[in-house]
């Protein structure tokens, strides 16, 4: 019995020594493990301070004082007063003139002839008329012509009033209408100014107002045809002036 006794206590004692070797195993590791992280941590917080960078300092010279501005001009002597001139003195007349004299009158050259009258002309002919002309015969009416006769009238052509009564016309001949003017459907006056003869033909033919398309000279063509009846002034066939108007109006 106490062999056994003996074994059962030594069995005891190996299983305490056992338990207490596990217990102390990872106490060991875990004590271990903070020294170390302590130490881990402390060099991780241990920042070296540092160093500033340094500062470059430069020196610069002073720039040189401004020069000294330049001295002022001289100021200009002031021009010496002008002398005024004495005021002559003035005397009066002793004796002052009531009246002024009188400029002697330039007598105007003479231009005219014996016998003239005033406002003729120069180389007229004692017993003329105003309004004459160089050449007339004594006893004409102003307007004539050189050469003419006393008591002649003054040719015309005449403007139609007064005594002279527009002449009547006897031939009238139509004017064509330009195919040209037609097909463009082309519309207006022409206005004409006459010349009828003592004959009553057309002489002259003056424009005063025309149109395109050939309408003006178709007009003017048309009028040379015509014929008159002569104008008269006091029972005399005369030149007269007449204005006719053309018109062209499509059917």
């Amino acid at each position: 019995m106490t062999m056994f006794e003996d074994q059962l206590i030594e069995s005891r004692k190996n299983k305490g020594e056992g338990k207490r070797s596990l217990v102390s195993l990872p106490l060991s590791l875990l004590i271990h493990a903070v020294v170390i992280g302590a130490a881990v941590v402390g060099t991780m917080w241990a920042i070296e301070d540092i160093p500033e960078p340094p500062i470059p300092v430069s020196f610069y010279a002073a720039p040189p004082p401004p020069p000294p501005p330049p001295p002022p001009p001289p100021k200009a002597s002031a021009p010496k007063p002008k002398e005024q001139p004495k005021p002559q003195e003035v005397t009066a007349p002793v004796e002052i003139p009531q009246t002024l004299p009188q400029p002697a009158a330039v007598p105007e050259p003479e231009t005219g002839v014996e016998g003239g009258v005033e406002g003729g002309v120069e180389g007229g002919v004692p017993g003329g008329v105003l309004g004459g002309v160089l050449g007339g015969t004594p006893g004409g009416v102003p307007g004539g012509v050189e050469g003419g006769v006393p008591g002649g009238e003054v040719e015309g052509p005449y403007r139609v009033g007064g005594k002279i009564a527009e002449p009547r016309k006897i031939v009238h001949v139509a004017p064509t209408y330009p195919e040209i003017a037609r097909k463009a459907r082309i519309e207006g006056v022409v206005i004409l100014e006459i010349i009828v003869d003592k004959a009553g033909n057309v002489r002259d033919v003056r424009v005063l107002r025309g149109l395109g398309m050939g309408l003006t000279e178709a007009a003017v063509e048309a009028v040379r045809q015509w014929r008159y009846e002569p104008a008269t002034l006091n029972g005399r066939p005369v030149e007269v002036y007449i204005t006719v108007t053309i018109n062209f109006r499509l059917q």
